[in-house]
């Protein structure tokens, strides 16, 4: 099925709001049930996302994340179908661009097969595969979010003749150092036993995540310049045609 240009918009705004709404609802339930601990609990004092989903709430985070895992491909297409489809940016530039673009695609693919994998494969019942899984997961996102910034990076550097793309390519390359910023002291935190920092990092770094898929969406949305081009080309057709009618 094609999905018109002018609708790419939805696939990063739908994965954005049903992620925050999953993550926000599993939050409000565990702190209105008075933050319990779970058994097996992988935080003893600030229960991850992982561990919250594993009980009674992992209907909300399988459907969830099954949903927003297949917007976020629709998105990770799209994003990179933007830069060199005509009708959008058309920006044709070094070859290795374009595979850095099909390697992000397919790093967007692991990740959120491995999304919906872990509302499967729950760290309760399936601890050592759910934490084999949140590394494939993780390790997708991360090569996904680098190579589309490197990618989108030239139009960050330099006056874009896209201006809306350069403000939104900024917004996401910032979010992206953020969440970097953000996971190597919650690892920290995690393997030295500060388990309070690290279970308030990991609802930090996911719901900042949800920044980041927003960002897309300027990404996709069809530029002004490409539809004064595509009216200007129209035009120049009409002319021609009328002169040779002539």
């Amino acid at each position: 099925m094609r999905v018109p240009l002018h609708l790419l918009w939805l696939f990063p705004l739908v994965a954005a709001v049903i992620w925050f709404a999953t993550l926000l609802t599993l939050l409000i339930r565990w702190l209105v049930r008075g933050m319990p601990k779970y058994p097996d609990q992988s935080n003893p004092l600030v229960a991850f996302i992982s561990d919250i989903a594993a009980f009674e709430m992992k209907p909300v985070f399988l459907v969830g994340g099954s949903i927003t895992a297949v917007a976020f491909v629709g998105t990770v297409c799209s994003v990179h179908y933007a830069r060199y489809h005509h009708s959008m940016y058309g920006i044709y530039d070094v070859r290795w661009k374009l595979w850095l673009s099909i390697l992000s695609v397919i790093a967007g693919i692991v990740a959120s097969s491995g999304l919906v994998l872990l509302g499967i494969m729950d760290t309760f019942r399936h601890h050592e595969e759910h934490n084999i899984l949140l590394k494939i997961c993780f390790g997708g996102l991360s090569v996904c979010a680098i190579c589309t910034s490197i990618v989108y990076w030239d139009q960050t550097k330099k006056p874009s003749p896209f201006r809306r793309l350069r403000l939104y390519c900024i917004a996401s390359t910032a979010v992206v150092a953020l969440e970097v910023c953000l996971a190597i002291p919650f690892m920290f935190f995690m393997y030295t036993g500060w388990y309070r920092f690290a279970g308030v990092l990991e609802w930090v770094i996911c719901f900042t995540g949800v920044f980041y898929i927003l960002a897309f969406v300027g990404f996709v949305a069809v530029p002004k310049e490409a539809l004064f081009e595509q009216e200007r080309q129209q035009l120049l057709q009409e002319d021609s045609r009328e002169s040779l009618d002539a």
